[in-house]
């Protein structure tokens, strides 16, 4: 069932939806807000779920790179160290202001930010309908968009 949420319980949402994944995760995010995706719980439940099966992956779509490249932030270690199961990609240009955020979860969670600066979210764990659509435009982007080298080679 599709919960609204307020900004304080968004990181919480996003740790317990990620909790729930299997198979595989996507985020498509500003700048992977370090407020949601640099939590020590957010780490520890992505790290456990791409080791579970060879299978299992995250495939991350940023926005924006510039302020990730200076930030000290957990998830890119964890990429780094796992990364034939995380990928990262720069959004092409045409995406790259598009007015929404998520995260998918498997076939059916989904986390959904529709404006910027918007204080309130979507969470729902089992709505895939509204995944399958997310999915779709997900993978239209990513299929459009390139590898972030300079995230890749990073030392952190």
């Amino acid at each position: 069932m599709s919960q609204t949420i307020s900004s304080n319980e968004q990181a919480e949402a996003i740790i317990n939806l990620s909790a729930k994944a299997r198979k595989w995760i996507y985020i498509f995010s500003h700048e992977l807000e370090p407020a949601f995706y640099d939590q020590p719980e957010f780490i520890v439940n992505c790290k456990a779920m791409v080791l579970r099966h060879p299978q299992c992956h995250i495939k991350i779509l940023v926005q924006q790179n510039e302020n990730l490249k200076k930030m000290d932030h957990r998830f890119l270690d964890l990429m780094h160290r796992l990364a034939s199961r995380i990928e990262l990609k720069l959004c092409h240009e045409d995406y790259r202001t598009h007015p929404e955020t998520f995260m998918l979860v498997d076939d059916q969670g989904i986390f959904l930010k529709r404006t910027p600066g918007r204080t309130s979210a979507t969470v729902d764990d089992n709505n895939r309908r509204l995944n399958n659509e997310y999915q779709r435009l997900f993978n239209a982007v990513w299929d459009q968009s390139d590898y972030d080298i300079s995230l890749r080679q990073l030392s952190i």
